[in-house]
């Protein structure tokens, strides 16, 4: 139903558009079947820009230029029935070019995936699960063990002076040289402690 609705504005458009093309060019000494062939070659030059992406503007500029000097021509400049009519004919050149789009070429969804929220991550079930299992970053790398609760809890206090503001993972990664998950883990083994 759509579909049908699309073309019977189309074609409205385009059969007052043509008519009011062919008085034009009637009027300014084109007589016979080139008449017909100044709105045809419009039309045609309207439809395969919009279809094609390329001169739109143009070509929607010259229909609608066409439409209103169609107007203009045809009635007194002062009468204010002229220039109403000059507006509607300049739309429908519009309402070609806004149903008669190409649709557009639809990407593939290369959103990512949603990632799971804060509260489902943190704080994990053991904290400490895969430190165990992890290996130092290099052979000549010690093996260090974390720093005790009261140890976390005096660098944090530490900070928090130095910094004026609560510490975060981040600062306590950096305090400790690991990493800022590490330093997550750190702070969370602190207030489990105390």
């Amino acid at each position: 139903m759509t579909a049908l609705v699309r073309y019977a504005a189309l074609t409205a458009a385009m059969s007052i558009s043509f008519e009011t093309q062919r008085h034009l060019a009637l009027s300014h000494g084109v007589l016979g079947w080139p008449a017909y062939a100044v709105p045809i070659a419009l039309d045609c030059y309207l439809l395969w820009s919009v279809r094609s992406g390329r001169d739109i503007a143009l070509a929607v500029s010259l229909s609608v230029a066409a439409n209103v000097s169609g107007v203009l021509s045809a009635e007194p400049l002062g009468a204010v029935s002229t220039w109403v009519g000059a507006a509607l004919h300049a739309s429908f050149p519009t309402v070609l070019w806004r149903m008669e789009r190409s649709p557009q070429v639809s990407k593939p969804d290369t959103a990512l995936p949603d990632a799971p929220s804060a509260a489902s991550q943190w704080p994990a079930d053991d904290l400490w699960q895969d430190f165990d299992q992890s290996a130092p970053d290099s052979d000549e790398a010690p093996v260090t063990t974390p720093p005790t609760p009261a140890d976390i809890r005096a660098a944090m206090d530490v900070l928090a002076s130095k910094h004026g503001r609560p510490v975060t993972g981040r600062m306590i990664a950096d305090h400790y040289s690991v990493s800022e998950r590490t330093g997550r883990r750190y702070m969370a083994m602190a207030s489990d402690a105390s």
